[in-house]
């Protein structure tokens, strides 16, 4: 079994961002039936779950029982030959309830013996398994069955209460009505509920083998809800489990779940590197824009330093002190992921030659290949557009062959505004590079 490559050097640090981040905040955790029978892996990702617990994480867990259960019985019964979520048979039920029972110890000793003599051995979180789900009829004519329908409510303050006790919470898929008929839910589904129910940021579905063989690489396999339906579409027939997990991924996008990682729970330590590096480790459908471009503010400055000072050592960007960055910083737009800045640029404008500047386009140099300086560039191009201004020229002196590749055209210093030529530095060279933008 392969495995994720480990942390390189400065990683510490770069998690760090994500450890005071997550801190405080509630994951709910599906784990799919193939995440549930690896025992190997299922015990790696149990001393995950414990660490992220250790650093704040407050976790709830939602087991996907369904398909591990009829595995165990052989689909024997006639309940697992139709979508019924109504168990009618009762011997069934007590085997359902015997296997759900075992799926629960086997995770509490996990969390508890299972950490002796790993480095999590000083950790013991108490995982707690309780009647979660609250079922109701879903007709007034009070009858609960497959034929009459039934609805189930997430009890919320039940959940809360556990979690304010910083115990990590079980959910079985099991529902039981007062007449004691049972259920046995989608796991995924409840998973949904349960985040939404919460408020929670993130779902993390923990499934068998999941990889998108798209044209993203790693650190860019994210996709907006319009990018994961269109992919859905696109999945050829033997990609009907991916696409029936991006469908519940852009579900809970659609009832105010912030971000869904679908992460394989076969390779130990994706879940980690998903949740605590920049690039991630897995696939990520959001309801936000990931790497956002917006406006910089006054609270960018010390990223914006710390961003350009790399080519200015090189000489690829003029020196700018704090005070001209503060005075500028209305010029400047960001690349933002997870609140570190990735991308920098600037926009000046001449209205008396009907041209604007991009100036002070950096990158950050561990992230350069992925598309993030076209992206600013094009979102410069586009604002110059809409702000009516017919060129856009651009200022280089080591970066010419790229300018090129997006459309610029070699130019003179002649052919700069009046005002920019006055200001041109001799000493620096500068290739002069303009671009008609309408």
């Amino acid at each position: 079994m392969s495995s994720i490559p480990p942390f390189q050097p400065g990683s510490l640090r770069e998690a760090t961002h994500y450890i005071h981040a997550h801190r405080g905040k509630t994951f709910v955790v599906y784990l799919s039936s193939d995440a549930l029978s690896g025992e190997n892996t299922l015990a790696a990702l149990v001393q995950d779950l414990a660490l992220m617990h250790t650093l704040g994480v407050k976790l709830v867990l939602v087991l996907g029982l369904r398909t591990f259960i009829k595995q165990k019985t052989g689909g024997q019964s006639k309940s697992f030959s139709r979508e019924s979520k109504y168990l009618t048979d009762s011997h069934l039920n007590e085997h359902v309830k015997k296997v759900a029972k075992s799926i629960c110890e086997n995770l509490k000793t996990l969390f508890t013996s299972g950490l002796v003599n790993t480095p999590m051995s000083a950790v013991e979180p108490n995982i707690v398994f309780g009647d979660f789900l609250h079922m109701e009829p879903a007709n007034l004519d009070g009858k609960i069955d497959d034929q009459h329908g039934v609805e189930y409510k997430i009890t919320k303050t039940a959940i809360q209460q556990q979690l304010d006790q910083n115990n990590v919470v079980g959910i079985t898929p099991l529902g039981h009505s007062a007449t004691g008929s049972m259920f046995l839910l989608a796991g995924a589904e409840v998973a949904v509920h349960t985040a939404s129910e919460l408020g929670c940021e993130k779902l993390i579905l923990m499934l068998g083998n999941f990889r998108l063989q798209g044209n993203k690489t790693q650190g860019e396999d994210h996709y907006s809800i319009r990018e994961a339906r269109d992919l859905a579409k696109k999945l050829p027939g033997p990609k009907q489990d991916a696409k029936r997990y991006l469908d519940i991924a852009i579900q809970a996008c659609s009832e105010n779940v912030k971000h869904v990682h679908l992460v394989d729970a076969g390779k130990p330590g994706t879940l980690l590197q998903e949740l605590y590096s920049l690039d991630g480790a897995a696939t990520l459908v959001t309801a936000l824009e990931y790497d956002e471009i917006r406006p910089a503010t006054l609270n960018d400055i010390d990223g914006i330093q710390k961003l350009i000072q790399p080519f200015i050592e090189k000489g690829a960007i003029v020196p700018r002190s704090r005070e001209q960055l503060e005075l500028e910083i209305d010029r400047f737009d960001v690349i933002e992921r997870d609140g570190v800045l990735l991308t920098c640029g600037t926009l000046y404008t001449f209205p008396e030659d009907n041209a604007a500047e991009v100036g002070c386009l950096a990158v950050h140099p561990e992230y350069q290949s992925i598309g993030r300086g076209s992206k600013m560039l094009m979102h410069l191009q586009k604002k110059a557009n809409e702000a009516g201004f017919s060129k856009l020229f651009v200022l280089t002196t080591q970066t010419e062959h790229w300018f090129q590749e997006h459309g610029f055209k070699p130019a003179k210093i002649e052919d700069l505004p009046m005002k920019k030529q006055v200001l041109y530095n001799h000493l620096r060279n500068s290739r002069v590079y303009f671009k008609t933008i309408r």
